[in-house]
């Protein structure tokens, strides 16, 4: 009957995947190694992960203070319940001695009550965000006012986990009662989790769904798109893995009634399904906790991430003051006709050489006025390939105006530099020997524990190297995007020569003007300033925004 671990088929055995050998007696260690690795793996991230989280945080504290560093949050927390439960399911998996212990099977279920609690934290974090007021997002926190509805959940759960403990491995129940036993209490947690992810989804859909709550309270703001999309994927994403491992957990409970039914290939596929399931609802934890450095941009712990704030529209000022000061400029236009010129060359508010050719027509890409109103087309576009890694690269950091911008073809290789280059080819150098080790050990040595480690830091290997190849390569593609743009702007009138003609009027002209306009509606001090400013020819273009 191949020692109970499979089915015969015309003198073969075909075994269950955690067994191998003719007669279904060896474990299968490529299954132990394959769950055993990606487990540690996804332990390894969380905690690295958490580290930085720490490091960041104590490099922010003024002073610097390792205790408040340590403080709990919510992200820290999510980082320290994934790695504890990815170890423990890790070194349940490592050996195949560890599944014939008599606690293997309580080791295994403590993976579900640490699920809950990252779950539930998840959804009373939200709870806050939905109804109170006032809350910083731009900082770490813990719960506040749901501290106590999350604690009497969790202490439901991990009371279940210990009376589990207690009655199958310290009660001296057979093997029939203790095999009953684990089945309820695994449905208990298959029930806690079907809980856990009603109000998920309730919460979920009506933040990242409808985008309601009070975290929208405040000035007038539109939702933003790509924000909203990713949320909401992330949280489809992970009910469906949490309702699909309450199916499978509720199935395994129910295995005496259809396992025995089920031809052993069907058997397999249901175990390989569960584990790689469990697997991915770790992994959603780290994914979308991507950023451990600056966590008010995360979507998951700044619900203000789905909403981008709107400009209110400038109305013109009104009034007889302010249509005298405003038709000053005017007044002095005409009034300089006939007087004596200046010559005032635009000066590139970047390179400040008027003189250059090499670097495009002279523009006003923006709104700004006075000395930042003019630039090189070039030199801007340099601007923009060096600024590319910011947010708001394509804005005037002056006045906040969006840059009009004609994109091109987008040539990759014109946005990596020569230290992009060296970082690629050493990192795929270190990815390649990481795999050639991994191999070579694994066929030297036969101890699954090396071939464990080995396989594990490969992956971790793998993994850090695949992420800062990405972050080269997405930095190379907006550096490239700039570097194929025509920034569309006012070009000014002679900027081939390099020059413009200005007429100042002055102060006599400028005097008379702002006595005969403004009249009473300015103190006298007020008109000497005014009077001083537009009689300045380097405030003369710009004469609205001295006004």
């Amino acid at each position: 009957n191949c020692s109970g671990h499979g089915e015969c088929h015309q003198g073969i055995c075909f075994c269950e995947v955690q067994y191998s050998g003719g007669t279904c007696t060896d474990p299968n260690i490529s299954y132990f190694v394959a769950f055993s690795t990606i487990f540690y793996l996804i332990c390894a991230v969380s905690f690295v992960q958490l580290l930085i989280c720490i490091r960041s945080e104590f490099s922010r504290i003024k002073p610097p203070s390792l205790l408040k560093a340590l403080k709990v949050t919510t992200q820290k927390a999510l980082y320290a319940l994934i790695c504890i439960a990815t170890f423990a399911r890790g070194f349940y998996f490592s050996s195949p001695e560890n599944a014939s212990l008599d606690w293997a099977s309580s080791l295994m279920s403590a993976y579900y009550p640490l699920l809950l609690t990252g779950s539930s934290l998840i959804v009373c974090f939200w709870a806050e965000v939905f109804h109170l007021r006032d809350l910083r997002h731009d900082k770490p926190r813990f719960l506040s006012k749901s501290f106590l509805g999350f604690l009497a959940f969790n202490i439901i759960t991990y009371s279940l986990l210990l009376a589990e403990l207690v009655l199958i491995q310290f009660a001296g129940y057979g093997e029939t009662e203790r095999s009953l036993f684990l089945g309820v209490f695994n449905g208990s947690f298959a029930v806690l989790m079907v809980i856990v992810v009603v109000f998920f989804l309730i919460y979920g859909v009506e933040v990242y769904f409808k985008v309601r709550g009070a975290f929208v309270a405040g000035p007038p703001s539109a939702p933003n798109m790509s924000q909203v999309h990713q949320s909401r994927l992330g949280l489809v994403a992970f009910a469906i893995l949490l309702l699909t491992t309450v199916l499978f957990i509720l199935s395994d409970v129910m295995g005496s009634f259809w396992k025995d039914k089920v031809a052993v290939l069907g058997r397999n596929c249901h175990d390989v399904m569960f584990r790689v399931i469990e697997m991915g609802l770790a992994l959603w934890f780290p994914c979308v906790l991507w950023n451990c450095v600056q966590p008010q941009q995360l979507w998951i712990l700044n619900p203000k991430k789905l909403l981008v704030r709107r400009e209110p529209e400038k109305t013109p000022p009104t009034g007889p003051e302010s249509e005298a000061l405003f038709s000053v400029p005017k007044e002095l236009a005409k009034s300089g006709d006939s007087l004596s010129s200046l010559e005032k060359l635009p000066e590139c508010f970047i390179c400040y050489d008027s003189d250059r050719t090499d670097a495009g027509p002279l523009i006003r890409p923006c709104n700004c006025k006075g000395d930042v109103s003019v630039v090189h087309h070039d030199c801007l576009r340099t601007w923009l390939i060096e600024s590319a890694g910011n947010a708001d690269s394509n804005r005037c950091k002056v006045c906040n105006e969006e840059y009009e911008l004609e994109r091109g073809e987008v040539w990759l290789p014109s946005g990596l530099s020569p230290a992009h280059w060296l970082q690629t080819a050493a990192v795929l150098v270190i990815m390649g020997s990481a795999v050639s080790g991994a191999c070579l050990v694994v066929k030297v040595f036969d101890n699954v524990g090396i071939r464990t480690l080995a396989v594990g830091l490969a992956l971790l290997a793998e993994y850090v190297c695949l992420r800062l190849l990405g972050i080269s390569v997405l930095e190379a593609y907006q550096r490239a995007k700039y570097s194929a743009v025509r920034i569309l702007g006012k070009r000014l009138a002679g900027s081939s020569d390099n020059d413009r003609a200005v007429v100042v009027a002055p102060s006599s002209v400028v005097s008379r003007v702002v006595g005969s306009r403004c009249g009473n509606h300015l103190p006298a001090d007020h008109k000497a300033m005014l009077v001083t400013t537009l009689g300045d020819p380097q405030n003369v273009p710009d004469s609205e925004l001295a006004i």
